[in-house]
């Protein structure tokens, strides 16, 4: 448990989140429950698990603390990207709106030396983001209702995960930067999907496979809601307008109230299916370089 609680929710409602066509209490106990889920972190059992599979430091190098800067606490704590030793950055989620980085990023590089750090992530409101050109990925929300909907054929195939993966591969052969920061969903993530009756194939008149889309259940803002882990285009068959169908057929089958998901800011092509569908940004996440 962290002391002033509420002056971090309160900052994930002015300045992190923007959510404000929802009602206030819905908003404030979403902030609180994604301000929670960072806090898990601290539970003993993790804290030895990450010490133990990145093998760096002791477990208290792990805790996600409260740091003062000369603009206000921060709660920060060591990541790695893609759970990769080598990519270690520090999360922050502030107190504040955040404006000029190099004001508080000694304070908070100092307390995690032992990892090297080179990058500061924190999330930000689109309207309170002072750093367009540091956005590494968005998230993104929709209202079913109003969402975009066509009859697309999509199917069910217990039999994707290597065609899947043959697909990432092309993908990173072609693009080996971006095999960290758009990585292959492992096995059982995707297999959760299929399960909740959530993954999808799309293929052509003669069965040639064009895309895959998967989702899981969840809840946000106390509603009924899907999160999009996966939506794939075949790599000989991008350019061709695909992932609207693909996306569009895919919320036509459901029966929620929300649509989430996380695209990372390079996806261009994912982007603007996604605003195209009726979806918006809610929030993006900041990397700054710091050294």
């Amino acid at each position: 448990m962290i002391e002033n609680k509420k002056l971090f929710i309160d900052a994930g409602i002015n300045y992190i989140f923007d959510l404000e066509s929802y009602p206030i209490e819905l908003v404030e106990s979403q902030v609180d429950k994604e301000l929670d889920e960072v806090l898990e972190l601290n539970n003993p059992q993790i804290l030895q698990d990450r010490c133990n599979y990145f093998s760096i430091g002791s477990e208290d190098d792990y805790l996600n603390s409260v740091i003062d800067t000369p603009q206000g606490p921060v709660i920060a704590g060591i990541r790695h990207l893609g759970g990769d030793k080598r990519f270690p950055f520090v999360y922050v989620w502030p107190s504040f709106c955040i404006e000029h980085i190099e004001d508080i990023s000694d304070e908070i590089i100092s307390n995690f030396k032992i990892f090297e750090p080179k990058y500061i992530s924190f999330w930000v409101r689109p309207d309170k983001n002072k750093f367009k050109g540091e956005v590494y990925q968005q998230r993104f929300i929709g209202n079913i209702a109003e969402m975009n909907k066509n009859n697309t054929h999509l199917s069910k195939c217990p039999n994707y995960y290597d065609w899947y993966t043959s697909e990432y591969e092309k993908f990173h052969k072609q693009h080996p930067e971006k095999k960290h920061r758009i990585p292959v969903n492992d096995k059982e993530l995707m297999d959760k999907c299929l399960r909740e009756n959530l993954l999808f194939l799309y293929s052509s008149d003669n069965d040639e496979k064009l895309g895959l889309i998967a989702g899981e259940y969840d809840t946000f803002l106390g509603k009924s809601a899907v999160y999009l882990n996966e939506l794939l285009v075949s790599y000989s068959q991008r350019g061709k307008g695909y992932s609207a169908n693909l996306l569009s057929g895919f919320v036509n089958l459901l029966d929620v109230e929300l649509f989430l998901c996380h695209i990372d800011s390079t996806n261009i092509p994912s982007t603007k299916a996604a605003i195209r569908s009726g979806q918006r940004v809610f929030s993006q996440e900041i990397f700054i370089r710091t050294s």
